[in-house]
């Protein structure tokens, strides 16, 4: 039996897209293939040799740096900057004013706290000390019981 043309027509139809669809099948598995075999390989192997080139080198290079960076700091900058710290000091304690503001603003802030009723270190020492004492003798009355 044969088919009619309108048999055919449907049939060239259907044969049209499901060639394109196989290739397009066939060229997506050959491009996969040839990435796995050659993309995927390569690349890996430079992450593995830019990963040894970096702990051979580089991570190397930098802890050298940092040591080097370290000595300097210590025998060039920190040594010098103690020093002019220390001697800034002292030229601060040779100022005749030094000595006066000092005790001038400590004398200020002890009067503050009585300046709102509050109570200085020195009495709250004292309370705690006679505090103390009254707990000794309260101690000795119930031993004495």
């Amino acid at each position: 039996m044969t088919k009619g043309k309108k048999a055919a027509k449907t049939e060239v139809r259907t044969l049209i897209p499901e060639t394109v669809r196989k290739a397009g099948d066939k060229i997506s598995g050959t491009i996969k293939d040839y990435n796995q075999k050659y993309v995927v390989v390569t690349l890996e192997k430079g992450r593995k040799q830019a990963k040894d080139y970096n702990e051979k080198y580089v991570v190397k290079t930098i802890e050298n740096g940092k040591k080097k960076a370290k000595a300097y700091n210590e025998k060039y900058v920190s040594k010098p900057i103690e020093k002019g710290v220390a001697e800034g000091r002292k030229m601060i304690n040779r100022i005749p004013m030094v000595a006066t503001v000092e005790k001038k603003v400590t004398d200020g802030l002890q009067r503050v706290p009585a300046m709102f009723n509050m109570p200085s270190k020195g009495e709250i020492e004292k309370l705690n000390i006679a505090l103390e004492n009254l707990n000794s003798n309260i101690e000795t009355l119930k031993k004495t019981q």
